[in-house]
C-alpha cells in the first residue's frame, strides 16, 4: 500500500515537472502578443512635448527577443482631448548594430480608437533606442527613450534548473520505496 502511494507521488512529480516545462514553452509567445500583455513599462509618462501630452510604454515586461510592442497615447495639450487622427511612427535602433526598424503605430494594432501601437520583431539583445514621432494638425514632435531587450528564459535553462529537482525526487522516492518494502518484509 505504501509502495503504491510513493510510486504515484513519484510519477505525479515527474509529470507535473514535465507539464510545467512544456507549459513554459507554450506561454512564451502569448506574453508578447500586444500592448499590456505580459505587463508593460511606461517610458514617457504624460509629458508635455510641444502641443501634445504623450504617454508611451513598451511591452511585454521584460522585453525579450521576439515581439516588442510600443504603445502611445496622444492628447492635445490645449484642449486635453485625445488626438485620434494623428500619424504616429515608431523607430527602433539597436545600439549593437543592425538595420533600424520602423513601423506605424495604429489604432488597429491597439484594438481601440485612442491608443496607437507599433509591433516589432526584435532579434538582438541589448539596448535599443526608440523614437516616437507624432504628426497632426498642431505640429510634429519626437520623443525618445531606451529599451533593453533580454534573451529571456530558454527551455535549456529551465531544464538545467529542473533536472536536479527531478533527480532528487527520484532518489527520495526510491529510498522511501525500499524502506517501505523492507518494513513490509519485516512484518
Amino acid at each position: 500500500m505504501k509502495r503504491n502511494i510513493i510510486y504515484r507521488l513519484l510519477i505525479s512529480t515527474i509529470l507535473l515537472t514535465g507539464l510545467a516545462l512544456w507549459g513554459q514553452n507554450l506561454a512564451d509567445p502569448a506574453l508578447a502578443i500586444g500592448p499590456g500583455t505580459g505587463g508593460s513599462k511606461i517610458r514617457v509618462n504624460d509629458e508635455k512635448i510641444g502641443p501634445y501630452i504623450l504617454l508611451a510604454a513598451t511591452s511585454p515586461l521584460p522585453v525579450r527577443v521576439g515581439q516588442m510592442s510600443v504603445w502611445v497615447r496622444v492628447t492635445d495639450a490645449a484642449t486635453d482631448q485625445l488626438r485620434r487622427g494623428a500619424t504616429v511612427t515608431v523607430q527602433a535602433v539597436s545600439r549593437t548594430g543592425g538595420e533600424p526598424l520602423s513601423a506605424p503605430a495604429t489604432h488597429r494594432n491597439a484594438g481601440n480608437d485612442y491608443d496607437y501601437v507599433a509591433h516589432f520583431d526584435v532579434t538582438q539583445t541589448g539596448p535599443w533606442d526608440i523614437t516616437v514621432t507624432v504628426t497632426d494638425e498642431p505640429g510634429q514632435v519626437e520623443t525618445a527613450f531606451t529599451e533593453t531587450v533580454t534573451r529571456g528564459l530558454s527551455t535549456n535553462i529551465l531544464l538545467v534548473v529542473a533536472i536536479p529537482f527531478v533527480i532528487l525526487t527520484v532518489v527520495v522516492g526510491v529510498f522511501l520505496w525500499r524502506r517501505a518494502a523492507q518494513s513490509e518484509s519485516a512484518e
